[in-house]
């Protein structure tokens, strides 16, 4: 494989901007000198869309050969889906599903090296071989592992110990064992992905004002300080749980690596109030690099050339970053294990009593 790593790209919904965005993306030939790109959709279908939008995208189908400076195609649709730009289609969601099944199978068979995806629309891709409710539980489901859905944007990274459940589903799922499996995973992520040496986490409280003291809910006091106690005194730093509503108003996640939100909204909401459309949706505790735009497939303008490729971009840099920032770290565990050979060590030895002697 080259020096450089190879990104899985599927294309998302393509009613929406995923391949407006993508395209864009790539225009711009210094993405070019940290990855080779290779889209899972189909190469006429691109080229058409190219056209539309006036982008200059290098596009070339897949071959054995990968060269650097080129946005690679492989064709795997048996045919492509008509367009109909911003509305709900069902062949739109397959042909959606079919992408990303392509490039996460790439990556498991290692013929890519970290998977970008565009955004799918939940409900036009909802089907019996898609029952999930986003891109993170279907990689959790197909790597049997558990996965943490971090939105990143420069220092800012919040990560979320619910995700995409109801609301009222929320305090029924927050318990002592899934905020310490999150806490730990999210400690790892910032440690090995990001290089962190010593990751500073806050935890934002289940209830209005953290539960002002059990006077608007037990679980803060009765479920999330034990955990934060407990993780704290096995060395790791970790305060809370913090009042939500001022956390981000007051700036306080300026001082720690990440933010663990017990629920979507109360987290992200205030990720988007600072940083949407810039941001990366990074998926941590997989065995492979994931991340995607923070946004959707924006049917309100989708087709208009007017989608900004920001948050693309932004994914596809971060992709690279955390493949390299993973590799580093297996490289320096690795040596760090490293044993002597059985000779080396006996030669040592015995140089070692010859000078004990004289």
């Amino acid at each position: 494989m080259p020096a450089i790593p190879i990104l899985a790209i599927s294309v998302g919904d393509p009613n929406g901007i995923g391949v407006e965005i993508i395209l864009k993306t790539f225009s711009d030939t210094e993405s070019f000198a940290h990855c080779i790109p290779v889209v899972y959709a189909d190469l006429e279908f691109m080229e058409a869309q190219q056209q539309r939008f006036k982008t200059t995208a290098p596009l070339r189908p897949l071959t054995d050969t990968l060269k650097k400076g080129r946005l690679y195609v492989a064709s795997i649709w048996d045919k492509p889906p008509n367009i109909c730009y911003g509305e709900q289609s069902t062949l739109a969601g397959q042909a959606a599903f079919t992408s990303l099944e392509a490039a996460v199978q790439s990556v498991k068979e290692k013929k890519a090296d970290a998977l970008v995806t565009a955004p799918i629309h939940k409900a036009a891709i909802k089907s019996d071989a898609f029952p999930f409710a986003g891109h993170t539980h279907y990689l959790a489901a197909k790597w049997g592992g558990k996965a943490l859905m971090i939105l990143a944007h420069e220092q800012l990274r919040v990560a979320l110990a619910t995700d995409h459940i109801p609301l009222k589903d929320v305090s029924k799922q927050v318990n002592k064992s899934l905020l310490n499996e999150k806490l730990r995973q999210l400690h790892a992520a910032l440690s090995n992905d990001y290089g962190c040496k010593s990751p500073k986490i806050a935890v934002l409280g289940l209830n209005p004002h953290a539960g002002d003291q059990g006077v608007i809910g037990r679980e803060d006091d009765d479920i999330l300080s034990p955990v934060v106690t407990d993780l704290t005194r096995q060395g790791l730093h970790i305060a809370g749980p913090y009042a939500a509503d001022g956390f981000f108003g007051q700036q306080q996640y300026k001082k720690v690596d990440a933010v663990l939100s017990c629920y979507h909204d109360q987290g992200l909401v205030g990720f988007k109030a600072l940083a949407f459309g810039k941001g990366v949706n990074f998926t941590a505790g997989l065995p492979f690099v994931r991340t995607s735009p923070d946004h959707g497939t924006a049917f309100d303008i989708a087709g208009k050339g007017v989608a900004s490729e920001t948050s693309m971009r932004n994914a596809i840099y971060l992709a690279i970053d955390v493949y390299k920032s993973r590799m580093s770290h297996k490289e320096s565990l690795r040596n760090s294990l490293e044993v002597r050979p059985p000779k080396e060590k006996h030669k040592e030895a015995t140089k070692h009593k010859g000078l004990k002697k004289n």
